[in-house]
């Protein structure tokens, strides 16, 4: 039993948020940890950059869906983009960092990649030592996400 569990999701379409939630509820029914707490991401960045993720995302799935698979087939390739796009997201999850530091969980479950990624690379850079687990909900961005599992993350 693990005393803190994380689960982190972002707040870009229902998909991962009610991933989230089943995932917490699993953890409470079956008793796997003593506290059990489901954050947004997204709630850690700042207002403008929360609103672009969010807002932008979700204009873009029920007003030009096209548009928004053309977006996931050109940035779905591994590390070619990495750098740039790791330190956009670095520089806007600095309260989210704190946030994990702070409440060091025994285990992060991540049903977005925007988290897994901040928790992959400060985990890369051994500021945080904890387990880290993935649920992939958009299957469009497995390649992606795989592309993040250096050195035995668990995805599933």
């Amino acid at each position: 039993m693990f005393n803190k569990a994380l689960i982190l999701s972002a707040s870009a379409g229902a998909g991962h948020l009610r991933a989230a939630d089943a995932v917490r509820k699993a953890f409470i029914e079956l008793g796997a940890a003593r506290q059990v707490q489901h954050i947004d991401a997204l709630e850690y960045t700042n207002k403008l950059f929360r609103t672009w993720y969010s807002k932008t995302y979700i204009k873009l799935v029920n007003v030009a869906p096209d548009v928004l698979g053309w977006l996931y087939d050109q940035l779905n390739k591994p590390w070619r983009n990495e750098r740039r796009r790791l330190a956009l997201d670095k520089l806007n999850t600095r309260p989210f960092v704190k946030m994990l530091q702070q409440y060091q969980p025994d285990i992060a479950v991540c049903t977005h990649f925007l988290p897994a990624e901040i928790i992959s690379w400060l985990k890369a850079k051994r500021r945080l030592g904890w387990p880290l687990h993935t649920a992939v909900v958009v299957l469009k961005l497995v390649a992606f996400v795989a592309g993040l599992a250096p050195g035995g993350y668990s995805f599933t």
